[in-house]
Protein backbone atom coordinates (compact mmCIF):
# COMPACT_ATOMS: atom_id res chain seq x y z
CA UNK A 1 0.00 0.00 0.00
CA UNK A 2 2.74 1.65 0.96
CA UNK A 3 4.57 1.68 -2.19
CA UNK A 4 1.43 2.13 -4.31
CA UNK A 5 0.85 5.67 -2.64
CA UNK A 6 4.41 6.23 -3.22
CA UNK A 7 4.38 5.09 -6.84
CA UNK A 8 0.93 7.60 -7.44
CA UNK A 9 2.94 10.48 -5.53
CA UNK A 10 5.49 10.11 -8.06
CA UNK A 11 3.53 10.30 -10.87
CA UNK A 12 1.60 13.36 -10.28
CA UNK A 13 4.92 15.32 -9.31
CA UNK A 14 6.08 14.39 -12.88
CA UNK A 15 2.45 15.79 -14.67
CA UNK A 16 2.31 18.47 -12.49
CA UNK A 17 5.95 19.08 -13.30
CA UNK A 18 5.17 18.33 -17.37
CA UNK A 19 2.46 20.60 -16.81
CA UNK A 20 4.17 23.20 -15.47
CA UNK A 21 7.07 22.93 -17.86
CA UNK A 22 4.21 23.54 -20.91
CA UNK A 23 2.77 26.43 -19.40
CA UNK A 24 6.08 27.97 -18.76
CA UNK A 25 6.92 26.94 -22.36
CA UNK A 26 4.01 28.93 -23.76
CA UNK A 27 5.20 32.40 -22.39
CA UNK A 28 7.90 32.03 -25.15
CA UNK A 29 7.23 33.81 -28.59
CA UNK A 30 9.11 30.85 -29.96
CA UNK A 31 7.23 27.76 -28.57
CA UNK A 32 5.87 26.44 -31.93
CA UNK A 33 5.35 22.63 -31.63
CA UNK A 34 3.37 24.46 -28.26
CA UNK A 35 1.12 26.74 -29.47
CA UNK A 36 0.90 24.22 -32.45
CA UNK A 37 -0.76 21.57 -30.00
CA UNK A 38 -3.07 24.70 -29.14
CA UNK A 39 -4.23 25.04 -32.31
CA UNK A 40 -5.34 21.78 -33.25
CA UNK A 41 -6.79 21.60 -29.29
CA UNK A 42 -9.15 24.31 -30.65
CA UNK A 43 -9.85 23.67 -34.00
CA UNK A 44 -11.57 20.17 -32.38
CA UNK A 45 -13.31 22.45 -30.11
CA UNK A 46 -14.55 25.04 -32.59
CA UNK A 47 -15.90 22.49 -34.52
CA UNK A 48 -18.07 20.69 -31.76
CA UNK A 49 -19.47 24.02 -30.60
CA UNK A 50 -20.78 24.52 -34.00
CA UNK A 51 -21.93 21.53 -35.15
CA UNK A 52 -23.90 21.41 -31.42
CA UNK A 53 -25.21 24.98 -32.36
CA UNK A 54 -26.43 24.58 -36.12
CA UNK A 55 -27.87 21.33 -34.81
CA UNK A 56 -30.05 24.08 -32.13
CA UNK A 57 -31.76 25.52 -35.32
CA UNK A 58 -31.30 23.47 -38.48
CA UNK A 59 -32.67 20.37 -37.12
CA UNK A 60 -36.03 21.52 -36.12
CA UNK A 61 -36.17 24.00 -38.59
CA UNK A 62 -35.69 21.40 -41.35
CA UNK A 63 -38.81 19.96 -39.95
CA UNK A 64 -40.91 22.44 -40.00
CA UNK A 65 -40.13 24.70 -42.53
CA UNK A 66 -42.18 23.83 -46.11
CA UNK A 67 -39.06 23.45 -48.30
CA UNK A 68 -37.40 21.03 -45.53
CA UNK A 69 -34.35 23.20 -45.63
CA UNK A 70 -33.60 25.69 -42.51
CA UNK A 71 -34.04 28.72 -45.17
CA UNK A 72 -37.20 28.03 -46.74
CA UNK A 73 -38.95 30.80 -44.51
CA UNK A 74 -40.73 32.21 -47.55
CA UNK A 75 -42.70 29.61 -47.89
CA UNK A 76 -44.58 30.10 -44.80
CA UNK A 77 -47.77 31.45 -44.78
CA UNK A 78 -47.49 35.64 -45.12
CA UNK A 79 -49.16 36.16 -41.25
CA UNK A 80 -45.83 33.86 -40.21
CA UNK A 81 -43.62 36.40 -41.80
CA UNK A 82 -45.56 38.92 -39.89
CA UNK A 83 -45.65 37.43 -36.20
CA UNK A 84 -42.91 35.12 -36.08
CA UNK A 85 -39.91 37.44 -35.74
CA UNK A 86 -41.84 38.89 -33.14
CA UNK A 87 -42.56 35.54 -31.16
CA UNK A 88 -39.15 35.29 -31.48
CA UNK A 89 -38.09 39.03 -30.15
CA UNK A 90 -40.31 38.00 -27.27
CA UNK A 91 -38.65 35.10 -26.44
CA UNK A 92 -34.94 36.67 -26.66
CA UNK A 93 -35.95 39.31 -25.05
CA UNK A 94 -37.30 36.91 -21.81
CA UNK A 95 -34.37 34.71 -22.42
CA UNK A 96 -31.85 37.69 -22.01
CA UNK A 97 -33.70 39.25 -18.90
CA UNK A 98 -31.86 36.58 -17.25
CA UNK A 99 -28.13 38.09 -18.12
CA UNK A 100 -26.93 41.27 -16.83
CA UNK A 101 -26.33 44.01 -19.50
CA UNK A 102 -22.75 43.42 -19.40
CA UNK A 103 -23.11 39.07 -20.06
CA UNK A 104 -25.53 40.26 -22.67
CA UNK A 105 -23.02 41.20 -24.93
CA UNK A 106 -22.25 39.07 -27.96
CA UNK A 107 -20.78 38.54 -31.25
CA UNK A 108 -17.34 39.29 -32.69
CA UNK A 109 -17.54 42.91 -31.28
CA UNK A 110 -17.55 41.11 -27.94
CA UNK A 111 -14.45 38.78 -28.74
CA UNK A 112 -12.49 41.97 -29.56
CA UNK A 113 -13.46 43.60 -26.38
CA UNK A 114 -11.96 40.59 -25.06
CA UNK A 115 -8.86 40.22 -26.66
CA UNK A 116 -7.64 44.12 -25.86
CA UNK A 117 -8.95 44.44 -22.74
CA UNK A 118 -9.05 41.33 -21.07
CA UNK A 119 -6.39 39.12 -22.31
CA UNK A 120 -8.70 37.02 -24.29
CA UNK A 121 -11.23 35.50 -20.82
CA UNK A 122 -14.02 35.00 -22.31
CA UNK A 123 -16.65 34.89 -19.69
CA UNK A 124 -19.16 31.82 -19.41
CA UNK A 125 -22.56 33.72 -19.14
CA UNK A 126 -21.94 35.73 -21.91
CA UNK A 127 -21.40 32.80 -24.14
CA UNK A 128 -24.01 30.73 -22.76
CA UNK A 129 -26.43 33.95 -23.83
CA UNK A 130 -25.11 33.96 -27.28
CA UNK A 131 -25.85 30.13 -27.59
CA UNK A 132 -29.26 30.01 -26.71
CA UNK A 133 -29.97 33.66 -28.12
CA UNK A 134 -28.66 33.15 -31.55
CA UNK A 135 -30.08 29.84 -32.02
CA UNK A 136 -33.62 31.46 -31.12
CA UNK A 137 -32.88 34.32 -33.64
CA UNK A 138 -32.20 31.82 -36.39
CA UNK A 139 -34.90 29.79 -35.25
CA UNK A 140 -37.41 32.65 -35.52
CA UNK A 141 -36.62 33.87 -38.93
CA UNK A 142 -34.94 37.16 -37.81
CA UNK A 143 -32.57 39.18 -40.06
CA UNK A 144 -29.23 37.68 -39.13
CA UNK A 145 -26.39 35.05 -39.94
CA UNK A 146 -24.83 32.47 -37.88
CA UNK A 147 -21.31 33.99 -38.17
CA UNK A 148 -21.25 36.22 -35.41
CA UNK A 149 -22.33 33.70 -32.68
CA UNK A 150 -20.07 30.82 -34.29
CA UNK A 151 -17.08 33.20 -33.83
CA UNK A 152 -18.19 34.14 -30.41
CA UNK A 153 -18.74 30.34 -29.37
CA UNK A 154 -15.86 28.81 -30.99
CA UNK A 155 -13.72 31.66 -29.39
CA UNK A 156 -14.89 31.15 -26.16
CA UNK A 157 -14.91 27.58 -25.84
CA UNK A 158 -11.25 27.94 -26.80
CA UNK A 159 -10.39 30.59 -24.36
CA UNK A 160 -11.80 28.23 -21.52
CA UNK A 161 -9.80 25.83 -22.04
CA UNK A 162 -7.35 27.54 -21.89
CA UNK A 163 -8.23 28.95 -18.73
CA UNK A 164 -9.21 26.08 -17.19
CA UNK A 165 -5.76 24.51 -17.91
CA UNK A 166 -4.47 27.90 -16.13
CA UNK A 167 -2.32 28.43 -19.35
CA UNK A 168 -0.57 31.84 -19.56
CA UNK A 169 -2.79 34.54 -21.02
CA UNK A 170 -0.20 34.85 -24.41
CA UNK A 171 -1.53 31.38 -25.26
CA UNK A 172 -5.14 32.12 -24.23
CA UNK A 173 -5.53 35.32 -26.85
CA UNK A 174 -3.54 33.03 -29.11
CA UNK A 175 -6.30 30.25 -28.96
CA UNK A 176 -9.35 33.26 -28.90
CA UNK A 177 -8.22 33.42 -32.54
CA UNK A 178 -7.70 29.78 -33.15
CA UNK A 179 -11.53 29.31 -32.03
CA UNK A 180 -12.12 32.98 -34.02
CA UNK A 181 -10.57 30.60 -37.64
CA UNK A 182 -12.27 27.30 -36.80
CA UNK A 183 -15.52 28.83 -36.67
CA UNK A 184 -15.70 30.49 -39.60
CA UNK A 185 -13.74 27.69 -41.57
CA UNK A 186 -16.56 25.33 -40.00
CA UNK A 187 -19.57 27.88 -40.61
CA UNK A 188 -19.15 28.33 -44.17
CA UNK A 189 -16.40 25.20 -44.95
CA UNK A 190 -14.28 28.12 -46.05
CA UNK A 191 -10.85 27.45 -43.90
CA UNK A 192 -8.62 29.86 -46.04
CA UNK A 193 -11.49 32.66 -45.09
CA UNK A 194 -11.66 31.46 -41.50
CA UNK A 195 -7.20 32.38 -41.17
CA UNK A 196 -7.55 35.69 -42.74
CA UNK A 197 -10.68 36.66 -40.39
CA UNK A 198 -9.10 35.93 -37.60
CA UNK A 199 -5.37 37.95 -38.20
CA UNK A 200 -7.25 40.44 -40.04
CA UNK A 201 -9.89 41.56 -38.07
CA UNK A 202 -9.68 39.70 -34.44
CA UNK A 203 -5.93 39.39 -33.39
CA UNK A 204 -4.98 42.48 -36.19
CA UNK A 205 -1.60 41.06 -36.91
CA UNK A 206 0.43 38.64 -39.66
CA UNK A 207 3.35 36.73 -38.06
CA UNK A 208 4.32 33.28 -38.42
CA UNK A 209 3.52 32.18 -34.26
CA UNK A 210 0.18 33.58 -35.49
CA UNK A 211 -0.32 31.98 -38.88
CA UNK A 212 0.59 28.28 -37.64
CA UNK A 213 -1.83 27.87 -35.12
CA UNK A 214 -4.72 29.23 -36.60
CA UNK A 215 -3.84 27.47 -40.04
CA UNK A 216 -4.10 24.37 -38.08
CA UNK A 217 -7.45 25.27 -36.05
CA UNK A 218 -9.39 26.06 -39.30
CA UNK A 219 -8.28 22.69 -40.91
CA UNK A 220 -8.75 20.97 -38.04
CA UNK A 221 -11.75 22.01 -37.62
CA UNK A 222 -13.15 21.82 -41.52
CA UNK A 223 -12.32 18.36 -41.37
CA UNK A 224 -14.05 17.66 -37.76
CA UNK A 225 -17.14 19.90 -39.01
CA UNK A 226 -17.20 18.12 -42.80
CA UNK A 227 -17.12 14.50 -40.97
CA UNK A 228 -19.62 14.96 -38.43
CA UNK A 229 -22.12 17.24 -40.35
CA UNK A 230 -21.40 17.21 -43.53
CA UNK A 231 -19.04 18.89 -46.76
CA UNK A 232 -21.28 21.09 -48.48
CA UNK A 233 -20.87 24.56 -49.15
CA UNK A 234 -22.95 27.66 -48.59
CA UNK A 235 -24.40 27.96 -52.26
CA UNK A 236 -22.71 26.68 -55.59
CA UNK A 237 -22.51 29.66 -57.71
CA UNK A 238 -22.38 29.07 -61.40
CA UNK A 239 -19.16 30.11 -63.35
CA UNK A 240 -19.20 33.21 -64.78
CA UNK A 241 -16.78 35.98 -65.87
CA UNK A 242 -16.33 39.47 -67.36
CA UNK A 243 -17.68 40.05 -70.60
CA UNK A 244 -15.28 42.86 -71.35
CA UNK A 245 -12.79 45.31 -69.84
CA UNK A 246 -14.73 48.36 -70.86
CA UNK A 247 -17.01 47.60 -68.01
CA UNK A 248 -14.11 48.08 -65.53
CA UNK A 249 -14.85 51.78 -65.13
CA UNK A 250 -18.35 51.43 -64.28
CA UNK A 251 -17.62 48.78 -62.02
CA UNK A 252 -15.06 51.24 -59.80
CA UNK A 253 -18.20 53.40 -59.49
CA UNK A 254 -20.12 50.38 -58.25
CA UNK A 255 -17.50 50.43 -55.69
CA UNK A 256 -18.25 53.73 -54.59
CA UNK A 257 -22.20 53.04 -54.46
CA UNK A 258 -21.39 50.09 -52.46
CA UNK A 259 -19.21 51.85 -50.11
CA UNK A 260 -21.77 54.08 -49.07
CA UNK A 261 -24.45 51.04 -48.74
CA UNK A 262 -21.61 49.46 -46.36
CA UNK A 263 -21.54 53.45 -44.42
CA UNK A 264 -25.43 53.53 -44.30
CA UNK A 265 -25.39 49.83 -42.22
CA UNK A 266 -22.81 50.68 -40.04
CA UNK A 267 -24.65 54.04 -39.31
CA UNK A 268 -27.55 52.75 -39.05
CA UNK A 269 -26.68 50.16 -36.70
CA UNK A 270 -24.37 52.39 -34.28
CA UNK A 271 -26.88 54.72 -33.70
CA UNK A 272 -29.46 52.16 -32.65
CA UNK A 273 -26.82 51.43 -29.91
CA UNK A 274 -28.37 54.99 -28.75
CA UNK A 275 -31.01 53.00 -26.80
CA UNK A 276 -28.78 50.60 -25.21
CA UNK A 277 -30.41 51.52 -21.51
CA UNK A 278 -33.58 51.13 -22.64
CA UNK A 279 -35.34 47.55 -21.33
CA UNK A 280 -33.84 44.65 -23.10
CA UNK A 281 -37.42 42.78 -23.71
CA UNK A 282 -38.99 46.48 -25.46
CA UNK A 283 -35.55 46.66 -27.64
CA UNK A 284 -35.83 43.04 -28.84
CA UNK A 285 -39.85 43.42 -29.61
CA UNK A 286 -39.08 46.75 -31.70
CA UNK A 287 -36.43 44.55 -33.43
CA UNK A 288 -38.68 41.86 -34.04
CA UNK A 289 -41.85 43.95 -34.93
CA UNK A 290 -39.40 45.87 -37.53
CA UNK A 291 -38.31 42.47 -39.50
CA UNK A 292 -42.22 41.11 -38.93
CA UNK A 293 -43.04 43.68 -40.70
CA UNK A 294 -40.54 44.19 -43.56
CA UNK A 295 -41.08 40.30 -43.88
CA UNK A 296 -44.43 40.73 -44.42
CA UNK A 297 -43.63 42.33 -47.83
CA UNK A 298 -40.82 41.08 -48.52
CA UNK A 299 -39.92 37.84 -47.29
CA UNK A 300 -36.58 36.67 -48.41
CA UNK A 301 -35.43 39.34 -45.45
CA UNK A 302 -36.08 36.64 -42.88
CA UNK A 303 -33.61 33.99 -41.82
CA UNK A 304 -29.48 34.07 -43.05
CA UNK A 305 -30.38 34.30 -46.27
CA UNK A 306 -27.80 32.04 -48.37
CA UNK A 307 -30.89 30.90 -50.37
CA UNK A 308 -31.40 34.21 -51.65
CA UNK A 309 -27.63 35.31 -52.42
CA UNK A 310 -27.48 31.72 -55.22
CA UNK A 311 -30.98 33.28 -56.64
CA UNK A 312 -29.29 36.57 -56.78
CA UNK A 313 -26.39 35.44 -58.55
CA UNK A 314 -28.54 33.12 -60.64
CA UNK A 315 -30.61 36.20 -62.24
CA UNK A 316 -33.59 34.79 -60.61
CA UNK A 317 -34.93 38.09 -59.31
CA UNK A 318 -36.22 40.80 -60.94
CA UNK A 319 -34.21 44.51 -60.46
CA UNK A 320 -37.66 46.07 -58.53
CA UNK A 321 -36.71 42.87 -55.87
CA UNK A 322 -33.47 42.73 -55.93
CA UNK A 323 -33.67 46.45 -54.75
CA UNK A 324 -36.01 45.91 -52.10
CA UNK A 325 -34.37 43.22 -50.65
CA UNK A 326 -31.19 44.49 -50.66
CA UNK A 327 -32.76 47.53 -48.68
CA UNK A 328 -34.70 45.36 -46.06
CA UNK A 329 -31.89 43.10 -45.27
CA UNK A 330 -29.76 46.41 -44.96
CA UNK A 331 -32.48 47.98 -42.34
CA UNK A 332 -33.94 44.93 -40.91
CA UNK A 333 -29.99 43.55 -39.72
CA UNK A 334 -28.89 46.90 -38.97
CA UNK A 335 -31.79 48.05 -36.26
CA UNK A 336 -31.73 44.39 -34.71
CA UNK A 337 -28.42 43.87 -34.30
CA UNK A 338 -27.94 47.43 -32.79
CA UNK A 339 -30.78 46.97 -30.62
CA UNK A 340 -28.91 44.00 -29.13
CA UNK A 341 -30.46 41.06 -30.79
CA UNK A 342 -27.32 37.84 -30.77
CA UNK A 343 -27.36 37.45 -34.93
CA UNK A 344 -24.50 38.20 -37.08
CA UNK A 345 -23.94 40.43 -39.53
CA UNK A 346 -21.83 38.80 -42.05
CA UNK A 347 -24.17 36.57 -43.71
CA UNK A 348 -26.70 39.46 -44.17
CA UNK A 349 -23.81 42.15 -45.93
CA UNK A 350 -23.31 38.69 -48.25
CA UNK A 351 -27.21 38.99 -49.61
CA UNK A 352 -27.11 43.03 -49.37
CA UNK A 353 -24.10 43.11 -51.39
CA UNK A 354 -25.92 39.76 -54.00
CA UNK A 355 -28.86 41.84 -54.63
CA UNK A 356 -27.24 45.18 -54.73
CA UNK A 357 -24.30 44.10 -57.73
CA UNK A 358 -27.14 42.10 -59.12
CA UNK A 359 -29.30 45.17 -59.66
CA UNK A 360 -26.45 47.19 -60.78
CA UNK A 361 -25.44 44.81 -63.29
CA UNK A 362 -29.38 44.96 -64.68
CA UNK A 363 -28.50 48.66 -64.88
CA UNK A 364 -25.39 48.38 -66.77
CA UNK A 365 -27.11 46.55 -69.63
CA UNK A 366 -28.66 49.64 -70.07
CA UNK A 367 -26.07 52.37 -69.75
CA UNK A 368 -23.33 50.37 -71.57
CA UNK A 369 -23.35 49.61 -75.23
CA UNK A 370 -22.51 46.33 -76.12
CA UNK A 371 -22.44 42.83 -74.49
CA UNK A 372 -21.98 42.77 -70.90
CA UNK A 373 -21.52 40.47 -67.81
CA UNK A 374 -24.23 38.49 -66.41
CA UNK A 375 -26.10 40.15 -63.59
CA UNK A 376 -24.68 37.24 -61.40
CA UNK A 377 -21.07 38.37 -61.82
CA UNK A 378 -22.13 41.72 -60.69
CA UNK A 379 -23.49 39.95 -57.69
CA UNK A 380 -20.21 38.11 -56.89
CA UNK A 381 -18.56 41.44 -56.79
CA UNK A 382 -21.33 43.20 -54.77
CA UNK A 383 -20.77 40.15 -51.88
CA UNK A 384 -17.03 40.76 -51.29
CA UNK A 385 -17.61 44.47 -51.50
CA UNK A 386 -20.27 44.79 -49.18
CA UNK A 387 -18.17 42.36 -46.84
CA UNK A 388 -14.95 44.20 -47.06
CA UNK A 389 -16.43 47.75 -46.78
CA UNK A 390 -18.51 46.78 -43.53
CA UNK A 391 -15.95 44.44 -41.84
CA UNK A 392 -12.99 47.15 -43.66
CA UNK A 393 -11.29 43.62 -44.05
CA UNK A 394 -10.34 43.44 -48.03
CA UNK A 395 -7.88 40.36 -48.06
CA UNK A 396 -10.72 38.32 -45.96
CA UNK A 397 -13.77 39.62 -47.99
CA UNK A 398 -11.52 38.30 -51.11
CA UNK A 399 -10.49 34.97 -49.77
CA UNK A 400 -13.94 34.04 -48.17
CA UNK A 401 -15.08 35.20 -52.52
CA UNK A 402 -12.94 33.43 -53.65
CA UNK A 403 -13.62 30.40 -52.00
CA UNK A 404 -17.44 30.43 -51.66
CA UNK A 405 -17.98 31.00 -55.60
CA UNK A 406 -14.75 29.04 -56.44
CA UNK A 407 -14.33 31.25 -59.85
CA UNK A 408 -10.83 32.44 -60.30
CA UNK A 409 -12.56 35.00 -62.84
CA UNK A 410 -13.63 36.93 -60.08
CA UNK A 411 -10.06 37.57 -58.17
CA UNK A 412 -8.96 41.03 -60.71
CA UNK A 413 -12.21 42.75 -60.96
CA UNK A 414 -12.76 42.02 -57.38
CA UNK A 415 -9.95 43.24 -56.00
CA UNK A 416 -10.49 46.45 -57.87
CA UNK A 417 -13.93 46.83 -55.94
CA UNK A 418 -13.30 45.60 -52.96
CA UNK A 419 -10.82 48.21 -52.50
CA UNK A 420 -13.12 51.27 -53.87
CA UNK A 421 -15.46 49.88 -51.63
CA UNK A 422 -13.37 50.05 -48.47
CA UNK A 423 -11.40 53.44 -49.56
CA UNK A 424 -15.50 55.11 -50.20
CA UNK A 425 -16.68 53.49 -47.17
CA UNK A 426 -13.52 54.63 -44.31
CA UNK A 427 -12.38 57.54 -46.32
CA UNK A 428 -15.31 59.25 -47.91
CA UNK A 429 -18.16 58.71 -45.65
CA UNK A 430 -15.55 58.00 -42.70
CA UNK A 431 -16.76 55.06 -41.42
CA UNK A 432 -14.66 52.27 -39.97
CA UNK A 433 -15.36 48.39 -39.45
CA UNK A 434 -18.76 48.00 -38.37
CA UNK A 435 -17.48 45.86 -34.82
CA UNK A 436 -14.67 48.99 -34.40
CA UNK A 437 -17.45 51.16 -34.24
CA UNK A 438 -19.82 49.63 -32.07
CA UNK A 439 -16.68 49.15 -29.49
CA UNK A 440 -16.72 53.07 -29.98
CA UNK A 441 -20.01 53.55 -29.31
CA UNK A 442 -19.51 51.68 -26.45
CA UNK A 443 -16.60 54.05 -25.29
CA UNK A 444 -13.46 51.22 -25.70
CA UNK A 445 -10.90 52.95 -28.00
CA UNK A 446 -9.94 50.20 -29.81
CA UNK A 447 -7.14 50.28 -31.55
CA UNK A 448 -3.33 47.79 -31.92
CA UNK A 449 0.38 49.29 -32.37
CA UNK A 450 3.15 46.97 -32.96
CA UNK A 451 4.92 47.28 -29.50
CA UNK A 452 1.26 46.38 -27.90
CA UNK A 453 1.29 43.30 -29.85
CA UNK A 454 4.67 42.19 -29.39
CA UNK A 455 4.20 42.47 -25.69
CA UNK A 456 1.15 40.26 -25.62
CA UNK A 457 2.86 37.93 -27.86
CA UNK A 458 5.09 36.53 -24.70
CA UNK A 459 4.38 35.65 -21.00
CA UNK A 460 6.55 37.16 -17.63
CA UNK A 461 7.92 33.86 -17.26
CA UNK A 462 9.94 34.05 -20.49
CA UNK A 463 11.72 37.06 -19.18
CA UNK A 464 11.53 36.53 -15.41
CA UNK A 465 15.07 36.00 -13.37
CA UNK A 466 15.18 32.56 -11.48
CA UNK A 467 18.20 33.08 -9.35
CA UNK A 468 15.73 33.97 -6.44
CA UNK A 469 16.05 32.37 -2.54
CA UNK A 470 13.34 32.52 -0.06
CA UNK A 471 14.03 33.11 3.78
CA UNK A 472 12.38 34.28 6.84
CA UNK A 473 13.61 37.82 8.08
CA UNK A 474 16.08 36.32 11.01
CA UNK A 475 17.56 33.84 8.26
CA UNK A 476 20.56 35.44 8.27
CA UNK A 477 22.80 32.23 7.68
CA UNK A 478 20.50 31.99 4.81
CA UNK A 479 21.16 35.29 3.18
CA UNK A 480 24.84 34.74 3.27
CA UNK A 481 24.67 31.55 1.75
CA UNK A 482 22.65 32.69 -1.08
CA UNK A 483 24.54 35.60 -2.00
CA UNK A 484 27.50 33.03 -1.77
CA UNK A 485 25.76 31.00 -3.91
CA UNK A 486 25.56 33.68 -6.72
CA UNK A 487 21.96 34.28 -6.49
CA UNK A 488 21.36 37.83 -6.77
CA UNK A 489 17.60 38.11 -5.32
CA UNK A 490 16.56 37.54 -2.09
CA UNK A 491 12.51 37.69 -0.82
CA UNK A 492 12.37 37.94 2.75
CA UNK A 493 9.25 36.82 4.76
CA UNK A 494 9.25 39.26 7.92
CA UNK A 495 6.58 37.09 9.19
CA UNK A 496 7.09 33.23 9.67
CA UNK A 497 3.84 31.21 8.36
CA UNK A 498 1.95 31.41 4.82
CA UNK A 499 0.58 34.84 4.26
CA UNK A 500 -1.17 35.76 0.48
CA UNK A 501 1.44 37.48 -1.07
CA UNK A 502 1.88 41.18 -0.78
CA UNK A 503 5.08 43.80 -0.12
CA UNK A 504 3.67 44.22 3.11
CA UNK A 505 4.89 40.50 4.48
CA UNK A 506 7.76 40.48 2.03
CA UNK A 507 10.87 42.32 1.07
CA UNK A 508 12.57 42.05 -2.22
CA UNK A 509 16.52 42.39 -2.50
CA UNK A 510 19.27 42.44 -5.02
CA UNK A 511 22.41 41.23 -4.21
CA UNK A 512 24.03 44.97 -5.27
CA UNK A 513 21.71 46.59 -2.24
CA UNK A 514 23.19 44.51 -0.09
CA UNK A 515 25.64 46.93 1.56
CA UNK A 516 24.61 47.83 5.02
CA UNK A 517 25.84 45.00 8.35
CA UNK A 518 25.33 41.81 6.83
CA UNK A 519 24.26 40.10 10.26
CA UNK A 520 21.98 42.64 10.84
CA UNK A 521 18.31 41.76 9.42
CA UNK A 522 17.33 44.71 10.19
CA UNK A 523 20.01 46.37 7.92
CA UNK A 524 19.15 43.95 5.22
CA UNK A 525 15.00 45.53 5.13
CA UNK A 526 17.00 48.42 5.27
CA UNK A 527 19.13 48.04 2.63
CA UNK A 528 15.64 46.93 0.90
CA UNK A 529 15.49 50.89 0.14
CA UNK A 530 11.34 51.29 0.37
CA UNK A 531 10.29 53.20 -1.62
CA UNK A 532 13.28 53.52 -3.95
CA UNK A 533 12.82 49.85 -4.91
CA UNK A 534 9.30 49.52 -5.50
CA UNK A 535 7.82 46.03 -6.18
CA UNK A 536 4.73 44.25 -6.98
CA UNK A 537 3.35 40.65 -7.45
CA UNK A 538 1.81 39.82 -10.95
CA UNK A 539 0.77 36.51 -12.28
CA UNK A 540 2.67 33.92 -13.81
CA UNK A 541 -0.05 33.62 -16.75
CA UNK A 542 0.29 37.22 -17.27
CA UNK A 543 1.84 38.64 -20.83
CA UNK A 544 4.37 41.16 -21.15
CA UNK A 545 1.62 43.76 -21.91
CA UNK A 546 -0.17 43.56 -18.44
CA UNK A 547 3.48 43.33 -16.37
CA UNK A 548 4.11 46.85 -18.48
CA UNK A 549 0.97 48.19 -17.52
CA UNK A 550 0.88 47.35 -13.87
CA UNK A 551 4.55 48.78 -13.31
CA UNK A 552 3.47 51.99 -15.31
CA UNK A 553 0.32 52.30 -12.84
CA UNK A 554 1.92 51.34 -9.25
CA UNK A 555 4.97 52.74 -10.14
CA UNK A 556 6.89 49.41 -9.76
CA UNK A 557 10.12 49.12 -10.23
CA UNK A 558 10.25 45.02 -10.24
CA UNK A 559 8.22 42.35 -10.19
CA UNK A 560 7.54 39.04 -7.94
CA UNK A 561 6.11 36.36 -10.45
CA UNK A 562 3.85 34.17 -8.79
CA UNK A 563 2.89 30.68 -10.20
CA UNK A 564 -0.96 29.32 -9.75
CA UNK A 565 -0.46 28.58 -6.11
CA UNK A 566 0.76 31.46 -5.21
CA UNK A 567 4.43 30.85 -4.80
CA UNK A 568 6.71 33.12 -5.86
CA UNK A 569 8.77 32.00 -8.87
CA UNK A 570 10.49 34.85 -10.52
CA UNK A 571 11.90 38.51 -10.63
CA UNK A 572 11.26 40.94 -13.39
CA UNK A 573 12.70 44.15 -13.49
CA UNK A 574 11.06 46.49 -15.50
CA UNK A 575 14.18 47.49 -17.59
CA UNK A 576 13.45 43.73 -18.85
CA UNK A 577 10.57 44.62 -20.36
CA UNK A 578 12.06 48.00 -21.73
CA UNK A 579 14.89 46.48 -23.31
CA UNK A 580 12.59 43.94 -24.87
CA UNK A 581 10.26 46.45 -26.64
CA UNK A 582 13.48 48.39 -27.97
CA UNK A 583 15.08 45.17 -29.12
CA UNK A 584 11.25 44.38 -31.24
Amino acid sequence: MVKLKQKLTYSLNRNNFRASHFRRRLAYNDALPQVSFLGFISGVAAALIIVAFRSLFEIPLGYWLPGGTAESFENLNPVWHFFLPIIGGLLIGLWLMFFTPDKRKTGVAHVMDRMAYHQGRMPFKNTLAQLIGGALGILTGQSGGREGPAVHLGSAVSSQIGSFFHLPNNSVRLMVGCGTAGAIAASFNTPMAGVIFAMEVVMLEYSIMGFTPVIIAAVTATLLHNYLYGAEMAFMAPEISMVSMSEMPLILVYGVILGAMAALFTKTLTSMQNFSTQPVLARMLIAGTFTGTLAYFVPQVMGMGTDSILMAIEGQYALGLLIALALAKLFATAISVGLGMPIGVIGPTLLMGACAGSALGHISSYVLDGPTSDAGFYAMLGMGAMMSAVLQAPLAALIALMELTRNPSIILPGMATIVIANISCSYVFKQDSVFVEVLRKQGLNYQANPITQALNHQGVTSLMHVDISHHQNEDVAGYLTAIERGLNWLVINKHSGSEQPNDEVYHLIHQSQIILDKGSPAGLIEAAGFPATRFGFCSSRATLKEAWDLCKRRDYQQLLITDIDDRIIGVLPVEEILQYTQKD
